[in-house]
């Protein structure tokens, strides 16, 4: 049986907080609050913890931040940008796989009772991850899916584009990762934890 990491929702909320711009976020206040849960996250996941602590090893400029994810990014922080194919006209753009699975998204949240702010698309990374610090500790099945079937697979071409540009984002995203996966994976009973 895996460990429950403490402070789940904290955890989440500190990861979140760290994707943001620097612009949009008070960095050195998130940077603060995830070196005070390294700890937490360590004691059940030294992989995770060890991932975290090498972002955190990393200051990040503002410019450094648009120019990797913002703008004209060299790598969105849209999951779905990363997995299926941008269509080539706005006709296809109402039928592209993306949209389904943005579609599909947006009906999670609602089930939740989340709904997107800010104009952003329902799959945009910080945000996924900050829903997962407010439905932290639910043990609603739609949350457990919306982690196995509509983040954890899409992340592994973001995290490999990361590695490629040789960004410090990388270490967030497997600490990121490895916090999904320690929440839903089996228990000794066959479930996974909320």
């Amino acid at each position: 049986m895996s460990e429950v990491v403490p402070h789940l929702q904290e955890g989440y909320a500190v990861l979140a907080e760290l994707w943001c711009s620097p612009q949009d976020a008070d960095l050195e206040d998130a940077r603060r609050r995830a070196g005070a849960w390294l700890p937490d996250l360590h004691s059940v996941d030294p992989e995770a913890g060890g991932a975290l602590a090498r972002f955190l090893q990393h200051d990040i400029a503002e410019d450094e931040y648009i120019s990797l994810f913002e703008l004209d990014p060299r790598c969105a922080l849209y999951v779905g940008s990363h997995t299926f194919e941008e269509p080539t006209t706005c006709a296809k753009a109402g039928v592209s796989d993306r949209n389904g699975y943005m579609i599909e998204l947006l009906g999670i949240y609602r089930h939740l009772g989340l709904s997107p702010a800010g104009g952003e698309l329902p799959d945009y990374l910080p945000m996924m991850v900050e829903f997962l610090a407010l439905t932290a500790g639910s043990d609603d099945p739609v949350r457990d899916k919306l982690i196995r079937e509509y983040l954890l697979p899409y992340l592994p071409p973001l995290r490999a584009k990361l590695e490629e540009l040789h960004s410090p984002y990388q270490y967030l995203l497997d600490a990121s990762a490895r916090l999904m996966e320690r929440e839903v994976a089996p228990t000794a009973s066959g479930e996974g934890h909320a």
